[in-house]
């Protein structure tokens, strides 16, 4: 009956007083010297949740965030008072957001090098060419993973962002070539490409490969998602850059 006619701060007071309740839940309430509630916290559990599902993880992160923003003590706050945190949340977060984001990297990527392709390679066709070519690469690449059975996640998001730059490393010597050339029409051009740096591209693509290649032999996921990775990178560039571009060139390439 002394407890009932205490107010809550006070309650709070005498229930963290006990020593057994005291030490359990000493770290869950902040306090000022007035006894007055800064913060607290409790645990909660997910119910019915597949942890081995991407879906429900994005749908359980909106709810509990639809669920906060709707309690009337975080209304009109930017910073909010009442919300729900788990160290899973930032995984669960990427996993929301990368696909809006690999979309965004990707568009900005490829008109990136094609932007770079126009500036450095002396004509301005070449961003015809470079341009498609490495979204065709991009594609590709993409195809390669999902047969690979390598879906999104945090390793293939790096791991597709870095190859757009590398990607356009196995066209962009080409073209250069290609327009260096003082060849007079488009065959002899491309043959004076080939015979000159395209042995190059194809060794410097075989040496890309024979650095990755330990990581075949890894039983971690992450490794062998890189090795799978840089697989379809090398073989699609060398095919692109080797033999793709040099058809599209020998039918419609500058001369």
């Amino acid at each position: 009956s002394s407890v009932n006619n205490l107010n809550f701060e006070d309650q709070i007071a005498a229930f963290l007083d006990d020593p057994l309740y005291g030490k359990l839940y000493e770290n869950d309430i902040v306090r000022d010297n007035e006894g007055t509630i800064l913060a607290s916290r409790v645990y909660m559990k997910y119910d019915a949740l597949d942890i081995n599902s991407v879906a429900e993880k994005v749908d359980a992160l909106e709810s509990q965030r639809d669920i906060c923003k709707s309690q009337g003590v975080n209304k009109y706050l930017k910073d909010w008072a009442f919300f729900t945190w788990e160290r899973a949340y930032y995984i669960w977060e990427f996993y929301a957001v990368s696909i809006e984001e690999l979309i965004l990297t990707t568009i900005v990527g490829v008109a990136s090098v094609g932007f770079a392709g126009f500036l450095f390679i002396p004509h301005w066709s070449a961003f015809f060419f470079v341009t498609p070519l490495v979204s065709i690469l991009y594609i590709d690449l993409l195809g390669i993973l999902q047969l690979a059975g390598i879906y999104i996640n945090a390793v293939t998001y790096i791991g597709l962002t870095m190859s757009i730059g590398l990607m356009v490393d196995y066209l962009m010597h080409i073209l250069l070539r290609y327009y260096e050339s003082v060849s007079s029409n488009r065959n002899e051009k491309v043959k004076d490409m080939l015979c000159t740096i395209g042995s190059s591209v194809l060794l410097g693509g075989i040496s890309t490969l024979l650095g990755v290649l330990p990581l075949a032999f890894s039983n971690t996921a992450p490794f062998w998602t890189l090795f799978v990775t840089f697989l379809g990178l090398v073989g699609l560039g060398i095919g692109h850059g080797l033999i793709l571009l040099p058809v599209i060139l020998s039918l419609i390439g500058p001369v």
